[in-house]
Order: C-alpha cells, then structure tokens, then sequence
C-alpha cells in the first residue's frame, strides 16, 4: 500500500488539485493544511509517512519553519513551490528535505518525486540500521581480543569514527564517590592513525605543569544526557579553565558532543567528541549516538570485565590496531588534513552500500580517484569500471555512448554498439561532469535510475542492467536547476550521498605531502634524485592553486625538468593578474556590453586586489567559476599592471 501523505498548501485550488493527483495515483491523503498551526493540528490526530509543504504559507511560519519540526519528528517531506531560484534552493536544502517540486508541475512529475523521496528515505533509514549493525559486530571483536584497555578504547574510537566524524575523542571514568576522573584520550593525526595523548603528551604540548594538569582533570562537566555544543555555547564552555578549554585551545576544537554512559555500578563513563569544524555536531548525530548508548554501555562494561581502566593515564601506550591502511584503502590520495579524512570517512560509508554518489568539488580535485576508491572498496569490485566525461562528448553523440545503437539506427550506424552503461553492467559506471549533459537526456538518466533499464537507438525493447551510479561535478547544480539547465527531480535522486571535495587551498596542510610525492614520481621519470627547496615549498604554500592537485602536479613536473641540478629552487608560479584602471570616457556614452563587462570585473579586481580566486578573489565576489574568470580577462583584453 502506498503512503499516507499529508497536503500543506494555503491555495485551495492547488491542494485539490494534488489531492486528487495522488488519489488517482493510489495514495492515501490524511488531510490538507492552510497553516503551519493546522499542520500540526492533524499530525496530533493521524501522523503521516510524509507531508508534502509549501514553502511560502501565509501567516507567521512558513514552510521552513514546518520543515524543522518534521525533522525533529522524524516524518519525511517534500518541498512545494511556485520560486525555485538559487536562494530558495539553499534554504530549503538546508533543512534536508526528500524531495522538492516546482509548480506548476504534471500528475507524472508529482508521483516521480514520491518515488525518488521513498527511496531517499529508506536509504537513510537503511543506512543508520547498517551502521548500527557494522558497530555491534566492531564492538563485539574488540571484547573478545585480549589487548588492554588503552588499545581497546583506541579500536573502539576507530569503529564509532565511521558512524560520528571527531578530530579527538576522550573516554573518561567518573565514580559517584569521587570527585576527580581519569581518562584516556585519542587525537586524530590520519586515516585510522590515533596519538594516545596521556598526561606526560599533554605536558609537553601545552607546556603545563603536572599540578596544573591534575587540578584541570577535576573539572568536567557533569553531563547526564548527551548533548551538543558548538558556536557560542562551546566558546562559552571552553572560558573557564578545564581540560576541555586545553583541548580546544591547542588542538583548534570547536564543537564538542558528550555522550555519558551509566555503568550497572553506578560508574559513569563519558564519551567527548571534539570536532574542528564549528558546525559538526547537530540534531542528527545526536539522534544517532542516543540509538548507539546502549550498544557502547553493554561492550564497556564488558571491557571492563576484561581489563579495569588505570588509575591514571601517564603515557602513550604504543596501540598496534588491526585496521588497513589509508595507502591500502587510497592507493594515489595523498594527504592527512581534516578536510581529507572526511572524505575518507564519507568513502568508507558509503562503499559497501549501492547508493547513487555525488562527488562535488572544483577541476583537478581528484573526482576521479574518488571515484575509483568507491568501487575499489565496494561489492562490485571485480567488476566493471567505466569512466565516460559527459562534457568530452558532442551532444548528438552521447546518448549513443551510454546508451548504445542498433545497426541502421541512423545514417552511419553500420553495426550494432554496446553503450557504456551495458559494459558497466554487474559494475559500476562513473558519469563525470554530469552538469554538462544536455537536459534532452537527462529524462532517460532518470528512467535508468528508476527503472534499472536501458534502451539502445532503434531496438525494440528495454534492457535490464544491474549498474551503480557515481556522478561528479564542478559546478553548482542548484544554479543549473534554478536556471533551468538540469533537472530537479534527477538532482535529487543523484544527490542521496553527496561527498564535497576539498579544494587544495582549503587543505594547504597536505601540499607538502603532495609536492613530495610529485618529485619523488619526476626523480623516477627523468632518473635523478630531485628535492623541493625550502624557499619553493613557502611559494606553494602561499599561492591560491586554482587548478587544485592537478595544477600542483604539472608545476612540480614543468619545474623539475627546467631544474639545472637535483635542487628545484623555485616552481615557475604564474603572476596573479593585476589590471589597469578604466579609461574614463569624454562626456557621457553608452558602452557596449563587453565594455561593461570589462569595467566590472576591473572593479571587482580592484576590490579584491588583483586576487582571482580563492577565498576573498574576484571569482567569489563575481559567482564566476576562476577558469571561466581567466577566460573573460584574456577575451576581454584586460592588462596588468602594478597596485
């Protein structure tokens, strides 16, 4: 039986209109809503399995603010509306919706959107069941082993980083009759790589004394539900002297989820994840380490059985952890930034799954390796893996080469063609610059997602196929759907696992990783044994890479073999652009749209000091992507010239 669907639209006509639609298409409506007020009035009587709402309702709330409620319940919805430009877009993905539909919209469109909204659903309810599942067979191997309590803690964080990204975890033991704790403590340094911090660590860190850390050990907070700080609340926290203001202070933590758990002797151990993102720990996690207490109570107090937790933590405790690898699991990915490791994390999540993946991320990111991780690490494996750039293909061409032709399907089809999505099959096919396939095509993408079948040019029926969808793009979907260049519902149902790549500048910690390894690939090339001076490292830290890894890559190669010795003393950096002034024009005239065009960008080069990309460049301050800039500066004839 299909869902029950509540109606939350203040036009009369148009929530009859619906409601017929989804009547017709066998759903149940429990009722229809003028007001956020009356929403929740009938949720009261009869909850629904999914609520479809109009985003402007009149009076004081609107949809958004209905959305956070549902949220909160737990009861999936779909955003209705008339406006689907960029800003409404942002707002309503913000409060993580299952769908979104554009009036006015057809019966088809309407019950397509269901569907992909089922689907979005049932996967994340499947994938928090998964994770659940995978951590109480985790924790249940780490019981059993005969390693000590450091190690087991150490296993242990490795397991629940899949399930809760952290930068840091500390696993602290409070006695009801006690006023001090003690604790043991993991810093996150790489892929499964954790430094026990003990107080001797901590000392030379911080530059402490052990008196003081002893006082600040007595202080924690007394916790009995979990709960999450972050923003203000966890600068508020971290004023007073604690352990946990240390920890942030030195190691950079800004936000914090503490989950206590009451032991049967009355004993409470508390879990703190700290995070460097400010915005880590919301609803959602907390709603998922709160279904994860009873699972981590049961495995430490079985832990404890095994092996008490020391009186006091004093030094690292060498932790040898039967985990692979980050150059096993990511044989080509180099680097350890935060950034990094969460890719990695979304990686290993979403692996072992068939979810449809969206990779995210500027040119030269690495989308392709990413890519190929997934399936590596994935069931499919052994199978198939098809790589097709949707923006290398001629329009007339590509539905041919995903979908294959029959012979004599069109003038020069002289055989019959297999379609990358055929040889994919059993496997996994990757559709890279996904924004770039014309819109025409985008429809039969949406049936194969939907239907799992493909047809080729000219045959007479469908093909079945059992394929995994991964996509990747640079630009910004939500403004392509907002202009009306790709498809909404095809948005969402590629975006069910996003995973956001970082550009190079954003993970500059990692440049020295990569630049290593790039000069260690050009000494294997050209037979010398190259190195990177310390004064050309500093010039790669400093600069923007708008052309991220790749552009790393070809400047250490270009700058390795122009190197006369085994020293690359400098890596040949382009200028940024700087520009003349306008020149201003006698009396009053109209300028051709290329001559306003040129005087916009001057100004915004002006403002941001000839900086063109990066936080802060004119691309940014333009919404310009920074090789589309480039292009519009060299078109455009504008020249350099000194601030």
């Amino acid at each position: 039986m299909k869902q029950k669907i509540l109606i939350v639209e203040d036009q009369f006509i148009e929530a009859n209109d619906i409601e017929i639609m989804l009547i017709k298409a066998g759903y149940q409506v429990t009722g229809i809503a003028h007001s956020v007020q009356q929403a929740l009035q009938l949720i009261s009587q009869q909850v629904p399995e999914l609520v479809l709402v109009d985003i402007f309702l009149k009076g004081d709330r609107t949809g958004i603010d209905l959305a956070e409620i549902l949220r909160e319940k737990n009861i999936p919805f779909i955003f209705v509306s008339a406006n689907s430009n960029h800003e409404v877009l942002v707002a309503a993905k913000a409060t993580q919706p299952y769908g979104f539909i554009v009036k006015p919209f057809r019966e088809r469109d309407l019950t397509v959107t269901l569907e992909i909204a089922q689907y979005r659903y049932e996967n994340s309810v499947e994938a928090a069941v998964r994770k659940e599942d995978v951590l109480t067979e985790k924790l249940k191997q780490i019981i059993q082993c005969k390693n000590s309590w450091e190690e087991k803690m150490q296993q242990t964080a490795v397991a629940l980083q899949h399930c809760l990204a952290f930068d840091h975890i500390e696993v602290a033991r409070k006695s009801e009759a006690e006023a001090s704790y003690t604790a043991v403590s993991f810093l996150r340094i790489g892929f499964n790589e954790y430094q026990q911090l003990g107080l001797n660590e901590l000392q030379t860190i911080t530059k402490t004394t052990m008196k003081q850390l002893g006082e600040l050990q007595n202080v924690i907070f007394p916790a009995e539900e979990a709960m999450t700080f972050s923003g203000n609340e966890f600068a508020e926290m971290t004023q007073k002297p604690s352990m946990r203001k240390l920890i942030a202070e030195h190691f950079g933590m800004k936000s914090l989820l503490v989950l206590p758990l009451k032991l049967s002797n009355g004993e409470i151990i508390l879990f703190s994840f700290y995070s460097r993102k400010p915005d880590a720990y919301k609803r959602d996690q907390l709603v998922l380490m709160k279904t994860f207490r009873s699972i981590l109570t049961v495995a430490v107090e079985q832990m404890f059985l095994m092996g008490r937790m020391p009186a006091a933590v004093t030094a690292r405790v060498a932790v040898n952890s039967a985990v692979s690898s980050q150059a096993a699991l990511f044989p080509g990915i180099i680097g350890k930034s935060p950034r990094l490791l969460e890719v990695f994390d979304n990686i290993t999540q979403v692996a072992p799954a068939d979810t449809t993946v969206l990779i995210l991320g500027e040119s030269g990111t690495g989308k392709e390796r990413i890519a190929q991780s997934i399936h590596d690490l994935s069931k499919r494996s052994k199978q198939p893996f098809i790589k097709i750039n949707c923006a290398a293909l001629p329009a007339n061409l590509i539905e041919s080469e995903l979908f294959g032709h029959e012979k004599g399907a069109f003038t020069g089809a002289m055989d019959k063609r297999i379609g990358k999505f055929e040889m994919a099959n059993k496997g996994t096919i990757f559709l890279d610059e996904i924004g770039e396939m014309p819109i025409e095509l985008q429809s039969k993408l949406l049936r194969v997602l939907q239907e799992k079948e493909i047809e080729r040019i000219g045959a007479n029926a469908p093909v079945r196929i059992d394929v995994r969808i991964i996509t990747a793009t640079n630009r910004s979907l939500e403004k392509e759907v907002a202009a009306g260049r790709f498809r909404l519902d095809l948005y969402y149902r590629l975006n069910i696992f996003p995973v956001s790549l970082p550009s190079l500048r954003e993970r500059k910690e990692d440049i020295p990783l990569l630049a290593e390894h790039f000069v260690n690939l050009c000494s294997q090339k050209l037979g010398k044994s190259l190195q990177l001076s310390p004064a050309a490292l500093d010039s790669a830290m400093d600069y923007d890479w708008p052309g991220n890894i790749r552009e790393l890559e070809n400047l250490v190669e270009r700058s390795a073999v122009i190197a006369k010795g085994e020293l690359i003393t400098r890596l040949h950096l382009p200028e940024p652009p700087v520009v003349d002034e306008p020149s201003p024009s006698p009396g009053f005239e109209f300028m051709t749209n290329e001559d306003n065009e040129r005087d916009h960008i001057i100004r915004a080069l002006k403002k941001c000091h000839g900086k063109v990309w990066g936080a802060g460049g004119a691309a940014e301050l333009l919404d310009l992507h920074p090789s589309t800039l480039n292009s519009k500066i060299k078109k455009l004839g504008i020249r350099k010239m000194p601030f």
